[in-house]
């Protein structure tokens, strides 16, 4: 099942906004693990990945941090894509960071980032998604930390640019879990009392 959740501002930088995506329910739980110990005054509610247009108009307008948890790697990344088209319109006074958390699933992660790069390249050259304005892509070297790589790329608009960090877990965040035995702790958060 997918979820997601919109994280109201407590704290943090000015116009800083941080859209996170993800694959399913380990990976949810394992990132709303993470920011409840780094922001514990955050606020956090459930929202379903449908709901993107709004979110998306929510952070145009610096009201809102969304948090999208997808169903699958298939939806994640056709949902890159979706944030690629939907942030043409953020204005460069707001920072807008979108946080990619993808499982490899091999243990070839350069192929796994370079085939999204790709996806976002052809997409951003499509006349028909991008006929007056093609935004440019800019990808730095992957950061390797053993079970994670991390690359960031910077989507520059006509108005603004958005910062893409992927960080792809290898090969998944589940096998990273059970080898430090915390995937019995992440299921625990997900059964109710």
């Amino acid at each position: 099942m997918a979820r997601g959740t919109s994280l109201s501002r407590t704290s943090g930088g000015p116009n800083c906004i941080i859209i996170a995506l993800c694959e399913g329910v380990h990976d949810y739980e394992f990132i709303r693990e993470v920011v409840s110990r780094i922001e514990p005054n955050r606020k956090v509610m459930n929202v379903e990945p449908k709901d993107k247009d709004r979110l998306v108009r929510r952070v145009i307008d610096n009201k809102e941090l969304p948090f999208i948890i997808e169903g699958g790697r298939d939806r994640l990344d056709r949902n890159v894509r979706v944030l690629v088209s939907k942030l043409r319109s953020i204005r460069s006074s707001i920072k807008v960071k979108v946080l990619v958390l993808r499982d490899s699933d091999s243990n070839d992660a350069v192929n796994t980032f370079d085939r999204l790069k790709r996806d976002v390249e052809n997409f951003i050259s499509n006349r028909n998604k991008f006929p007056q304005y093609k935004p440019s892509v800019e990808c730095g070297q992957g950061i390797n930390a053993g079970s994670f790589m991390s690359h960031d790329c910077v989507l520059r608009y006509r108005d603004g640019e958005v910062l893409f960090q992927f960080v792809l877990v290898i090969p998944s965040l589940e096998d990273f879990l059970r080898s430090y035995g915390l995937l019995v702790m992440s299921q625990a958060f997900m059964s109710p009392l």
